[in-house]
């Protein structure tokens, strides 16, 4: 049985890059339909007759969009229009329609853009346990290289299992940062750097191992993953890899964490998503009662 995409869109925002991301990643997901989700905010309710006329420029950008992907990508198309919350018709629908996937394109907001976005796909991924994907770019070819900071904790590695199933052909690099504990005291102690150097590659040494743990996991989708180390800040270290190599997808992994953690894990995402230009796909694979 066919499994729907759900594109979900809070107008006036487009939706033909993301419904044309959407086609373009059907097959892997067995799906031949994508569910057009159009929400118009509340405030064009309180316009009077401007709302009738939103409503018309929002069922012709959907009309646009499905016949693109209907003649490029032989997709079936069905839409829904609602007044309302977007997280809140996406959650309800997607609740109804079971879909395999959640595509939405970057919403504007007039001061928090990156906030925004960041929370409304975390929300979405955890709420609807489904893998949601946040289109940032035109739609110009088929992913090629993804990134994923993974720790290689079991979230990690079930989060990996599903984005391999998603992105066939894609090369998805599992990029670790690291660095030495205590590495600045041993400095001011007056350690000698061959010592130091001998700490790293220890942590070094233990990350390959998980790493070739992970390949083992998930043969044969294994052939498609690269490593990357990086002794330096996560975040930081994280956006620069991302923008050096032009990754045009980064995956998340929206499982939640201990307080402290999920803090630093929000506030390290949303500075990945300010300082890059990727395409978001977040992956939420068990929620934490």
């Amino acid at each position: 049985m066919s499994t729907p995409i759900l594109l979900a869109s809070l107008y006036p925002n487009p939706v033909a890059h993301a419904a044309q991301r959407a086609a373009m990643l059907a097959q892997s997901l067995n799906s031949r339909s994508i569910e057009f989700l159009s929400v118009i905010p509340p405030a064009e309710q309180e316009r009077g007759g401007i709302k009738h006329v939103s409503l018309a420029r929002c069922m012709n950008d959907v009309k646009t969009a499905s016949a693109n992907a209907l003649i490029r990508f032989g997709m079936r198309c069905s839409a829904t229009f609602e007044f309302g919350s977007l997280f809140e018709s996406t959650v309800r629908r997607a609740g109804q329609a079971a879909p395999g996937l959640i595509a939405m394109a970057w919403q504007a907001h007039p001061w928090w853009p990156v906030l925004h976005n960041f929370n409304l796909l975390r929300d979405l991924s955890r709420s609807c346990l489904c893998p949601t994907l946040l289109v940032r770019q035109a739609a110009q070819r088929p992913y090629r290289h993804a990134v994923f900071a993974g720790d290689f904790s079991c979230e990690s590695l079930e989060t990996l299992k599903v984005a391999a199933r998603l992105l066939p052909g894609v090369r998805i690099t599992i990029v670790h940062t690291y660095k030495v504990p205590g590495e600045g005291h041993m400095r001011t102690a007056g350690v000698r750097n061959d010592a130091i150097d001998a700490c790293r590659q220890a942590l070094e040494r233990e990350v390959k191992t998980a790493y070739t743990r992970t390949l083992e996991e998930l043969k044969p989708e294994s052939s498609k993953l690269t490593l990357a180390l990086l002794p330096r800040p996560t975040g930081l270290s994280v956006t620069n890899y991302v923008n050096a190599v032009g990754a045009d997808l980064v995956i998340l992994s929206g499982s939640q964490r201990w307080l402290v953690d999920e803090w630093c894990w929000q506030s390290r995402a949303r500075d990945l998503i300010g300082k890059t230009a990727s395409d978001l796909l977040m992956i939420t694979t068990t929620r934490r009662t």
